[in-house]
């Protein structure tokens, strides 16, 4: 049995880090960092929203 990338399978870490990449291309390094630090903890409310609507994580 494989396992997924870590980045399969957190979408904090997803867009993270497609907001970074979208900071570094409009403003460069320092606006990449700040929008890869909010895009993280948006994902993370994204996965904690629909963890609390579907009943939490899958068992592993």
């Amino acid at each position: 049995m494989g396992t997924l990338p870590s980045v399969a399978t957190d979408p904090g870490l997803l867009v993270g880090l497609l907001c970074g990449a979208a900071g570094f291309a409009l403003r460069g390094t320092e606006a990449a960092v700040l929008w890869f630090v909010v895009g993280y903890f948006v994902g993370k409310s994204i996965q904690s929203t629909v963890w609390t609507l579907t009943g939490g994580p899958t068992a592993r």
